[in-house]
């Protein structure tokens, strides 16, 4: 699914930098003499080539690579080492669950297993797109398979073992195995669209349907598409969170980062050969013109006054390349609408504009929250403001344009701050839950609005012969009773800040029992117009303490139930990770003495968990994987229907015997007039509240007897 110039990725990088070659080797001094040199000894061929084509010619790829080599941060050679793993990543990418290749594939292949690191050197990928012809044949002979086996019946009463975890499996020997591999995972994909009260007639299609569409994506992949599939494993095998960027790919995450584009203002899917119109963006130039709806099949797409053009068929990303444009330009859609009747066909046009993706700011809201919800009053009521963050955005564009006026979620969170403080809140709790990073800056000014002007992060460059310090020059705003929300998924710029505010003793940290363990800092290096960028790992970064985040994670001080802290989630179970190391600290001052109240606030929320319906079946959500998936590996096809049955037993009766709880509290006051935008509050959101008000009730105690 695409947004209309909006890719979803998961966004774990942490530093971005604007655009500019300029600007990285100003950034990155230390690297001047170097990098000119590697520029402008390699790049006169890339620069020539453009002019000729846009497609990655050897020349071209064997530039990238030696480019990428020279600047990661591990300084690692490209050698037969790393030619094995950038092997096993270009296959896994592939078929990652032993699906489709025959293990005669492999073993043909694996013969330039060590010989890869020389071929890119030389900018050879005629292996790449051989393999990746393989694998579309492969592809097709199990789409044959599939196409067979749904117009059997299965028996599900007859049982079967399925391993949910295929990647360390052998590949099938012989097209016979595959085909019974193959059946064996059909019968376990419509047993779990049955058990979800999926009608077996149309758990078969929507089978069928999902296939058909890989299919399609891959058949349509074009020789650039491949070679981005190479470039990519090349820099997994660095480290995990290093990736070649196609020109694609780039535009997506600069919308990522700053939360902005300049298009209609639609979320679009690939469906049967089809662009369908999932949703529209409130308040985008869709939205005002009105026009377009959901579900709408874009079949043709025009640029101003010029003639439609046939996108059926045509690649999801490339259609979006269409609608995509300058603000105050036309583009014309011509879309197929589903009546009563049939289908209508219809053309109009729509003028480009701005958008704000909404849904990636931050949100706030003040909430009233009684620590005795059945003896409700003013003593024991406090106003909790609350604020959700999905990630450290910022627009580059429009802050070298106008330094006074950009938009940035330090900015946004400020402005909440004041708010808050403005009406008198008792504490505020900062939601980064998934929350997988974004700008560097983001995350040091954001600190300096809980710790003022001191230090926040310390960089770690190449080699750990230059290691900045980088300090806040942001004022405080807000110095009340503060927690900060995480979970396994919170990483990057998340962990920058609520690191810092462990440190400083500044806020509680409530949440998964880590956070994600991403301690490398990736900057953007762009490649000339056409070609797209690198995405290289350059730097790691250390608390103030001297402590990485990297492969540990941040601690949380009070631990809630969830089955992320039994899961494998994180920094440490992702191949080619690099390891944890700590450096001496520098000077800072705590703001606070958080840890002499944190086990009496553990206390409190131990025993509340003991109580809760809600946490009370996390906690058996947890026993169940760790006694029955876990350990296991597979999943026994009678064993899925019988815990099944068993669930939905248990279901039912927890509803009969369900008395009508007491309403939840409604917030008193909202921070944001668009009602979409308002802070969905979970049961961990009301623990996390009724944790900060056992903190303040604790200070008033002690302020009392001081």
């Amino acid at each position: 699914m695409i947004f209309l110039a909006f890719h979803e990725i998961n966004i774990l990088h942490f530093s971005y930098s604007e655009f500019k070659l300029e600007n990285f080797l100003m950034k990155f001094n230390k690297f001047l003499p170097c990098i000119l040199t590697v520029l402008f000894l390699l790049f006169p061929t890339f620069l020539s080539a453009k002019e000729e084509t846009q497609r990655l010619s050897g020349s071209i790829v064997k530039s990238i690579v030696e480019q990428f080599v020279s600047m990661h941060y591990s300084q690692k050679p490209l050698d037969d080492e790393m030619s094995t793993k950038i092997f096993s990543h270009y296959i896994n990418r592939l078929d990652p669950a032993h699906y489709y290749f025959l293990a005669s594939d492999i073993n043909e292949f694996r013969f330039y297993e060590t010989r890869i690191d020389d071929m890119l050197l030389r900018g050879e990928v005629k292996l790449a797109l051989d393999i990746f012809e393989r694998f579309k044949t492969r592809l097709s002979k199990r789409l044959a398979m599939m196409e067979e086996f749904l117009i059997e019946d299965f028996d599900f009463n007859r049982d079967e073992r399925w391993t949910l975890d295929r990647s360390n499996l052998p590949y099938p020997e012989s097209s016979e195995a595959a085909r019974e591999t193959w059946r064996t995972k059909i019968k376990f994909d419509l047993l779990t669209l049955k058990l979800a009260d999926t009608d077996i007639k149309e758990a078969k299609e929507r089978l069928m349907k999902r296939v058909r569409g890989l299919w399609k994506d891959y058949s349509q992949y074009e020789n650039d598409d491949v070679i981005a599939l190479l470039l990519n494993s090349m820099a997994a095998a660095f480290d995990p969170h290093s990736s070649y960027l196609a020109a694609q790919e780039l535009k997506n995450f600069d919308i990522s980062i700053k939360l902005s584009l300049e298009g209609i203002g639609a979320v679009l899917r690939w469906e049967d050969g089809y662009t369908v119109v999932n949703s529209i963006v409130p308040g985008g130039a869709a939205s005002r013109n009105g026009k377009l709806k959901s579900e709408d099949k874009i079949i043709a797409v025009a640029q101003g006054d010029q003639a439609f053009e046939s996108v059926i068929d045509m690649r999801l990303n490339d259609v979006v390349q269409l609608i995509r444009g300058k603000r105050g330009t036309k583009v014309g859609l011509q879309i197929l609408r589903k009546t009563n009747k049939g289908f209508d066909t219809l053309k109009f046009f729509i003028v480009r504009d701005k958008i704000v993706l909404k849904d990636g700011e931050a949100r706030a809201e003040i909430f009233d929250h009684h620590i005795n919800q059945k003896n409700k009053n003013e003593k024991n009521l406090y106003r909790i403001g609350v604020i959700k963050l999905p990630s450290f955005y910022i627009d580059f564009n429009d802050r070298r344009k106008n330094p006074k006026n950009y938009k940035s979620s330090s900015r946004d969170v400020k402005e909440h701050l004041n708010r808050f403080v403005k009406n008198n809140v008792d504490g505020v709790i900062l939601d980064l839950r998934s929350n997988g990073g974004g700008g560097l800056d983001e995350a040091i000014n954001m600190a300096g609005l809980f710790i003022g002007n001191n230090p926040v992060v310390i960089v770690r460059q190449s080699g750990g012969k230059r290691i900045t310090v980088h300090r806040s020059r942001e004022r405080q705003v807000y110095d009340g009773p503060l927690i900060i929300m995480l979970n396994r998924y919170s990483a990057s710029a998340s962990e920058i800040l609520a690191g810092a505010m462990h440190d400083y003793q500044r806020a509680i940290l409530v949440g998964d029992a880590t956070t994600f363990g991403k301690g490398t800092v990736q900057n953007i290096f762009q490649l000339p117009e056409g070609y797209g960028a690198l995405k290289v790992t350059i730097a790691q970064f250390y608390r103030v303490s001297g402590w990485s985040t990297q492969h540990r994670g941040v601690e949380s001080s009070v631990v809630l139930p969830s089955l992320n802290n039994v899961r494998e989630i994180g920094e440490s179970t992702l191949e080619n990770a690099l390891p944890w190391r700590a450096i001496d600290a520098v000077n800072y001052s705590a703001k606070g003495n958080l840890n002499k109240d944190i086990p009496k606030l553990k206390k409190f929320s131990t025993q509340r968990l003991e109580n809760s319906e809600y946490f009370k079946n996390i906690s058996q959500e947890i026993k169940d994987y760790l006694t029955n998936v876990k350990p296991l590996g597979y999943t026994s096809i009678l064993k899925m229907q019988q815990d099944d049955m068993r669930r939905k037993t248990q279901r039912n009766q927890e509803m009969a015997s369900a008395t009508e709880r007491d309403s939840e509290d409604v917030p008193s006051i909202t921070t944001q007039d668009e009602t979409e935008n308002v802070i969905n509050r979970d049961d961990y959101i009301n623990e996390s509240m009724t944790i900060i008000s056992d903190y303040i009730t604790l200070r008033k105690r002690v302020k009392k007897y001081e």
